[in-house]
């Protein structure tokens, strides 16, 4: 079968068609879902969050609405949120952090157009968009490599240079003969793809003649030509932008020998070698002047984890401990350095008072029987045990109050700890239902009211 049979036999299709056509949630019409219909590019985000300002610290009940009685600015909630330029209040309210802060800034400043796409990248790189953590790394390094690079043929500087070469590209005609655009289509379609890459130039260029046609006479036999269609969803600018994305996270997974002092550099030179020509020492500086936001935006990415380890309770008094009684307590802003060092301070204090709170007991041991397995730490003669945000720190931003609480602080022994991240979902969500059902009741009178349906979200676990 040639590839254009092929490619006309997965047409016919019906719900292959769709998925390839569609930007819809769960379809493959796009590489990057938080990039959707409302928020098609990069500088979407910019665009919104000057929209959004309108609602700023507005009630929702005076919220402007559709003619169709639809609240104009609720499809920006979620990724201002997740994006971590906004937050919500005790009140409801929204209002800027302080990244949100800067990037007003940012976009009202001037600069040259691929200065502004960097650094607008750059703001959005650490955002948890549909409760992922470090959505845009994780979704090239885990998904979209898992797939691609499962295609004979394929290696990561194939995409490398692919993607550099349809970026070079100007016209639907040179796109459409470019490999990388096929990779963009049907990354999830591997035998497709393996055919693709075996095919001869002959049948690359009658698919590509297909295609042509079919989007020329709009008759839209294909779900390229029903997806590119000049009134649709997706255009070449966005598949531009999204190759951008993705090469550059791509390349900068690659680094090695990636520190935090190094990551802005890292970012830039990239750019500038296999992007677009940049004024870096103008990027350089600009990144370095606002490292009190940038800083906490690369210790994100890089995942930089606070310390976990058991420390001395010397220092402890009787009195701290009475004193730690639940109750709400006001929402920290990690999105600067600042607000970063007060966090690591709290935690600090509290992961030591955590520890003697549970009277040096894994939180899961009439679950796990963990008296067998427990061991002695060096440091003060108690069982060793670990510390686990219950709600992860990666959604602090979901609350108005703050998660750096007693309620929130689960201990666990070391076992337990790595099953509640590592096990199969059947075995996490038991454990998960026994520690939410044991400290529900605590984060409610501390100000973080969640359901199974939100936990389960968090932890990655099918309902």
């Amino acid at each position: 079968m040639s590839l254009l049979e092929l490619y006309k036999n997965r047409n016919s299709n019906e719900e292959w068609f769709k998925s390839h056509s569609s930007l819809g949630k769960g379809s493959y019409g796009r590489l990057f879902e938080y990039t959707n219909t409302n928020f098609r590019k990069q500088k979407s985000f910019a665009n919104h969050f000057v929209t959004f300002q309108e609602v700023e610290n507005v009630s929702r009940d005076n919220w402007p609405q559709s003619s169709h009685g639809q609240e104009k600015h609720k499809h920006m909630v979620v990724n201002m949120i997740q994006s971590k330029l906004y937050r919500q209040d005790q009140s409801g309210l929204f209002s800027k952090t302080v990244k949100g802060q800067l990037y007003k800034k940012f976009i009202e400043s001037e600069r040259t157009e691929d200065e502004r796409w960097l650094i607008n990248y750059l703001f959005l790189i650490n955002g948890y968009y549909f409760s992922q953590k470090n959505y845009i790394v994780y979704r090239v390094r885990e998904d979209l490599l898992g797939f691609m690079l499962s295609v004979d043929g394929v290696d990561e500087d194939f995409l490398i240079n692919s993607a550099k070469e349809l970026l070079k590209t100007s016209g639907m005609n040179e796109v459409l003969r470019s490999p990388f655009f096929y990779i963009h289509s049907f990354y999830n379609d591997t035998d497709f793809l393996i055919s693709y890459v075996r095919s001869s130039n002959e049948e690359r260029e009658a698919l590509a003649e297909y295609i042509e046609n079919n989007l020329a006479d709009e008759s839209f036999r294909c779900c390229i030509s029903k997806k590119y269609q000049s009134s649709g969803n997706f255009d070449k600018g966005m598949l531009y932008d999204e190759t951008k994305v993705f090469l550059l996270t791509l390349l900068f997974i690659k680094t090695k020998n990636v520190r935090l002092d190094n990551v802005p550099s890292i970012f830039v030179d990239t750019f500038n070698t296999f992007i677009a020509s940049i004024d870096k020492k103008e990027v350089l500086t600009y990144l370095k002047y606002n490292k009190n936001v940038f800083d906490p935006i690369f210790c994100d990415v890089l995942e930089v984890e606070e310390d976990n380890q058991e420390s001395s309770e010397s220092g402890i008094t009787e009195r701290d401990e009475i004193e730690q009684v639940d109750r709400p307590e006001d929402y920290i802003d990690e999105t600067s350095e600042d607000g970063k060092q007060q966090i690591k301070v709290i935690y600090n204090l509290r992961k030591r008072q955590a520890r003697i709170q549970s009277n040096y007991k894994c939180c899961l041991e009439t679950v796990n029987n963990c008296r067998p397995i427990y061991f002695t730490s060096k440091s003060n003669g108690k069982n060793y045990l670990e510390l686990h945000h219950f709600i992860p720190q990666e959604f602090r931003n979901d609350f108005s109050h703050s998660i750096e609480v007693l309620a929130n602080y689960v201990t666990l022994c070391p076992r337990c700890h790595r099953q509640i991240h590592l096990a199969t979902d059947r075995e996490r969500k038991a454990l998960i239902n026994y520690i939410f059902e044991e400290r529900k009741a605590r984060l409610e009178t501390v100000g973080l009211s969640l359901d199974f349906g939100k936990i389960y979200k968090y932890y990655k676990i099918d309902s």
